[in-house]
Formats: structure tokens, sequence, C-alpha cells
């Protein structure tokens, strides 16, 4: 029997003594009481549902049997919400019968305080930009886009070079291009989490190849970005300029369209490329 495993593009936050959480592919956001939250953080495919049961069993102060019975709705409740990657098969058929209301029953006549129960809510409306997860110091969003999508999508604005000997800035040719392309989380790179734009101005005088970025990235989980990335390029093909989105700098989330939760966060961020796709690695600043 495969070992449970929470989806990759799941993101979190703690919340109280449970947790929030934002699934990118869904675009849906969740409530998890303590009971559901520990057996989610644990559901890392290395840890058997016996062990969530032992897990259980410490951390809410119950019986075998009863921890086997939160064990199984836990994993059925994030099963149902499609916040695993696969199904768990119950190797016990009596564990599947006992519903959520009969399990409220019995453990109010065992005297078990009932707040132990799972519970995995639906965020809807309002409420849902309020639980969307701020990443913790030290941990990362990453989001990554794929080069042929930024390349078909490109359009190349007209643009001649200054071609003045007396000039200081004459230049001998340029480009001006700009283009849009889906973003996506890492392990899905079929549900589109939000967009990333560009527009490059590149200018070559007698010296050299310049090329300034103009970059900005809009997140569905209210992350907004925008920076500059100012660089040298070895010539003006299309590869060269689009790999020259490569850089590190910080950011500030400045926009504000609708609600977001990271407004005025200030992050560290990473943008890579290994010609198959521009990776985004955003980490918070601490301090």
């Amino acid at each position: 029997m495969e070992n449970p495993r929470k989806r990759t593009t799941v993101a979190t936050t703690a919340s109280g003594e449970g947790l929030h959480l934002f699934d990118h592919q869904q675009q849906q956001a969740y409530a998890l009481n303590t009971t559901s939250a520990l057996v989610l953080q644990h559901c890392d495919g290395q840890t058997t549902p016996e062990q969530l049961m032992e897990l259980l069993r410490q951390n809410c102060n119950v019986s075998c049997a009863e921890a086997e019975q939160l064990t199984w709705l836990a994993l059925d409740e994030l099963g149902k919400a499609n916040l695993l990657e696969a199904g768990v098969t119950r190797p016990h058929l009596l564990s599947s019968n006992l519903t959520r209301r009969q399990m409220l029953t019995t453990f109010a006549t065992a005297g078990v305080a009932l707040a132990v129960v799972p519970v995995v809510a639906l965020v809807t409306g309002q409420a849902k930009a309020e639980c969307l997860p701020a990443i913790p110091n030290g941990e990362s969003m990453i989001y990554f886009l794929k080069v042929t999508d930024f390349v078909n999508s490109l359009i190349e604005i007209p643009a001649k070079p200054i071609r003045n000997p007396h000039v200081h800035n004459s230049t001998t040719d340029s480009k001006y291009l700009a283009g849009i392309a889906n973003i996506y989380v890492p392990g899905d790179d079929q549900h589109s989490v939000g967009r990333c734009s560009a527009a490059f101005l590149c200018f070559k005088n007698d010296q050299r190849f310049y090329t300034d970025i103009s970059n900005y990235i809009s997140v569905d989980n209210g992350l907004i970005v925008s920076w500059l990335t100012p660089t040298t390029l070895i010539n003006l093909e299309l590869d060269n300029i689009i790999n020259g989105m490569v850089t590190e700098c910080i950011v500030v989330a400045a926009t504000k369209i609708g609600p977001n939760p990271f407004y005025g966060e200030t992050f560290n961020l990473c943008v890579s490329s290994d010609s198959q796709q521009i990776q985004f690695v955003f980490t918070r600043r601490v301090g």
C-alpha cells in the first residue's frame, strides 16, 4: 500500500493551532483544524498510516482504536479535498463504516474532546483571500514559465537605432520586444497559477550590447511584484535576450489589486534559467 503524500501544489501557513493552505492547482483555500493539520504535515510519502495513528494517539491522548478512526477520517477528508497525490486504501473494512456523526456520538459518550475530530473546511468568498498563505521566514515560493510559451507570445515593437556619431549614446542596432506567459508551480506545468510579462529594450553601440528588462509577475494568490533588470548581452539573439532575465534582486509587493496578503512584504528574488524554463524563487527577507 502506498503511503499518503500531500500534493506538491499545496502551500501552507500556520493559523493558531491549525493550518491554512492554498492549493495552486485547484485555486482553492482550506482551513484545517489541529488533527487534520498534523496528519497532512506528515503525509510525506514516508510515513505509514500506522505511524500516523500512533502520532495521533500520543498527541490527542486517545486510545488506539480512536486514533485509527481519527486517522482514516482525516485521510478521507484530505482525499475528498484532493489534497493528497492519491487515495489511500484502508486495510480494515470496519474502519470505513464509521461516519463523522457516529464518530462524534462515540467520542462524546467516551468523554473524548470533539475538537480532535478532523476538519478540512473549504474557504470561500472574502475569507478566502484572508486565508491565502504568506510564506514563513526562510521558506520560498517557487514559480516558473516555459520559455517556448514566452517566445511564442513575443511581439516586436518598431525601434530605430540612433545613428549620429556626434551623440554620446549613438547606437548601431536596436530591438524592442514584449511578451507574456503563464506561470506554474514545480510539479505541475498544466495548471497556471498566474502570469509573467516583460518588456525588453535592447540596443548596441560600438562597444557592446545593453538591455533593460521591465519584469512583472502577478500570482493568483495575490502576490504582485515588478522589477527592472539592466543587463549586458553577448548579442541580440532571442534566446540570449530572454536569458537576460536571470538576476538576483530585492522586490517589494507594492501593488495591490484586490486582496493581497503579501502587500508591503519584501522578498529576495532569484531568477534562473535552464533554457527550457525561467524559474522565480521568492524568499521573505528576515528583519
